[in-house]
């Protein structure tokens, strides 16, 4: 039996704080001011969060930059490179690879349930939330594998029309996949098809989301445009550390949007659902 952590829930989850002010937020400049407050408040815990998955990535790109380079013109050949042997690169480019492959989606779960509690103004710890994730890693992983393989057949498919409209709204109404497998406790596909149904609620609504998605995006982009070397790579990789919290602050912010304001959620459902990952009290 799974026990309700609230004695008295409507002592425990206010209307104040991040959770009762942002509902009422409609402008793309009020989802960055409290993306950013958030931020701001939270940075240090979110950032230790973050930390496992920036590991390999900073290694990768300070010691093996050109192997994975290599990689990279084996699968996607430029016109004028002609490679027909698999490139012989170090073991370590492998394992690094293959274990942020795993740790990129892990830190994301990690992030979703702390930012959960901490919109709910609760504590944060940073074990509890990697625990908490891989008590569902299974769901997690698979979710993680069907979302690639319907990437990459969309991906095949815009080689015709009909492939760049779906792979757009593939990419972008997914976003809140991990809230549903944590907070609602929706399986393997279910999760990826539920933040879809949910998000296409309201499309308008998901723009205003993205555009600061899109910013971040973008400021990354121009810095490793015009920031190169040694130093600008390292610069970048820091860039991109520091960055990285705010896209799934916006997205949790989305999920709260979509369903207290538009699901009609109460505050006290929403604050269970985090607590309990989306169980009732009898499960």
């Amino acid at each position: 039996m799974f026990i309700n952590p609230y004695i008295e829930p409507e002592q425990n989850i206010n209307k104040d704080g991040y959770l009762g002010s942002f509902t009422t937020y409609k402008s793309i400049g009020s989802i960055s001011v409290k993306a950013l407050q958030i931020y701001k408040n939270k940075f240090p815990q979110l950032l230790f969060i973050s930390l496992i998955s920036f590991i390999p990535g900073l290694l990768l790109s300070m010691f093996y930059l050109k192997e994975v380079d290599t990689l990279i013109q084996y699968f996607l050949p430029a016109s004028d490179v002609a490679t027909v042997n698999f490139p012989n690169v170090p073991f370590n480019v492998y394992f690094l690879l293959i274990l942020q492959m795993f740790l990129d989606p892990l830190a994301l779960a990690a992030m979703t349930i702390a930012l959960g509690r901490i919109i709910i103004l609760r504590d944060t710890n940073i074990l509890s939330a990697y625990y908490f994730a891989l008590t569902r890693g299974y769901s997690l992983i698979l979710n993680v594998v069907i979302f690639y393989l319907i990437l990459l057949f969309f991906g095949f498919l815009t080689l015709f029309i009909i492939g760049a409209p779906l792979l757009i709204i593939w990419i972008i109404a997914t976003v809140i996949y991990p809230h549903a497998i944590y907070f609602e406790n929706s399986g393997p596909g279910a999760a990826l098809f539920r933040s879809i149904k949910l998000l296409s609620r309201s499309w308008f609504d998901l723009f205003k989301f993205w555009i600061p998605l899109i910013g971040i995006t973008a400021i990354q982009f121009i810095s490793s445009s015009y920031i190169t070397g040694s130093i600008g790579i390292i610069f970048n990789e820091l860039l991109t550390f520091f960055l990285q919290p705010l896209v799934p602050i916006i997205t949790a912010l989305a999920y709260i949007h979509y369903r207290i304001k538009i699901e009609d959620l109460s505050y006290i459902d929403y604050g269970n659902s985090v607590l309990n990952l989306g169980l009732t009290i009898e499960e």
